[in-house]
Formats: structure tokens, C-alpha cells, sequence
């Protein structure tokens, strides 16, 4: 005889049990790997808009909106030329500065995985590791050196790749130990 007991317990793993297998199959799909190559014109429209993406952000970068100030202002509440006229409103000049260097990291990444491997790939990731660098030597000469939370914008840029990387090794974890 069977208890009403057992078989809501049953029924409870049995639901534990298909959101952990959703939740693997969340983290653990990847384009390249075990789910099958994604066809040629998908990954070309991603590398075009990614690229795109790419060359928006690195222009708003070097030139956020506003320009810079072509004067010096020493009095009190004054700019300092070169520096972003963005930059006099705190918050949302720190919240521009995060949220592009996030879609422009994002996308830099994009395009290394997407040309992962193929002809000419070590070039790729010259230029593209030289135009972050460029990138990022501009945000910080546009930026002041008060009030700017740069350690933000910092992790706005690495935040994709850590991400991937984490991803990368919970995938490993879950390959390497299947659960039942």
C-alpha cells in the first residue's frame, strides 16, 4: 500500500529534479560545443553586430556625449579642458561610462569567440586587445580625477569575460560529474 506521503515526496524530487535539469541545460548550452555549429549566416549577422555594437561604444567612449571643455574654469564648481562635459553630472555620467564599457566589452568578446580559431585570429585579438587598451587610456584622460568611480568601469569591462570564464568552469564541473 502506498503512502500519500511517498508520492508527494516523489512528485517534490521529481520537480526538484527537472528545474535542476533546466537550470543545467541554461548554463551548460554553448554554440560551439555539444549542441552542434550554429550555421555561417548566423554567426556573420552576430560578427556585424557585434562589431557594430563595437564601433558605437568606442566612439561614445572617446567622445561622450557633450564633447569636452575647450577652457579651463579654475574658480569653484570650475572644468578642466580636455575632461568630458558629462562628467559635471555625477551619476549619470558614471552610469554612461559602465553601461558602455559594458556593451563594448561584451562585444569584444563576441567577436573573439566568434573568430575563435579561424585564419588570422592572433591579429584579430592584437587589434582588438590594442583598441581596449586605446579605449581605455581615452575614458580615463576624458574622465576628472574626482567623483569618476573608474574600479566600476573596470569591472563593467571585465565583468564579461569573468563571466564567461565562470560559466566555462560550471560547464566543466556539471560534464565532468553528471547527476542522475
Amino acid at each position: 500500500m502506498t503512502n500519500i506521503n511517498d508520492n508527494h515526496v516523489d512528485d517534490h524530487s521529481n520537480i526538484i529534479s527537472r528545474i535542476g535539469k533546466c537550470i543545467k541545460q541554461w548554463f551548460i548550452q554553448d554554440f560551439d560545443q555539444n549542441s552542434g555549429e550554429l550555421d555561417a549566416a548566423f554567426k556573420n549577422n552576430m560578427l556585424v553586430v557585434a562589431t557594430l555594437i563595437v564601433a558605437v561604444t568606442f566612439q561614445t567612449g572617446i567622445n561622450p556625449p557633450g564633447g569636452a571643455w575647450q577652457d579651463t574654469k579654475v574658480e569653484p564648481g570650475g572644468h578642466e579642458a580636455g575632461k568630458a562635459i558629462l562628467a559635471s553630472l555625477h551619476l549619470p555620467y558614471n552610469l554612461f561610462l559602465i553601461l558602455n564599457t559594458l556593451a563594448f566589452s561584451m562585444s569584444t568578446q563576441i567577436i573573439l569567440m566568434l573568430v575563435y580559431n579561424k585564419k588570422l585570429y592572433f591579429e584579430v585579438v592584437v587589434a582588438t586587445v590594442s583598441m581596449v587598451a586605446t579605449y581605455g587610456m581615452a575614458v580615463w584622460s576624458l574622465s576628472p580625477d574626482k567623483d569618476v568611480k573608474l574600479r566600476y568601469v573596470f569591472m563593467a569591462a571585465l565583468f564579461p569575460y569573468v563571466w564567461r570564464l565562470s560559466f566555462q568552469t560550471f560547464k566543466t564541473f556539471f560534464i565532468n560529474y553528471p547527476t542522475k
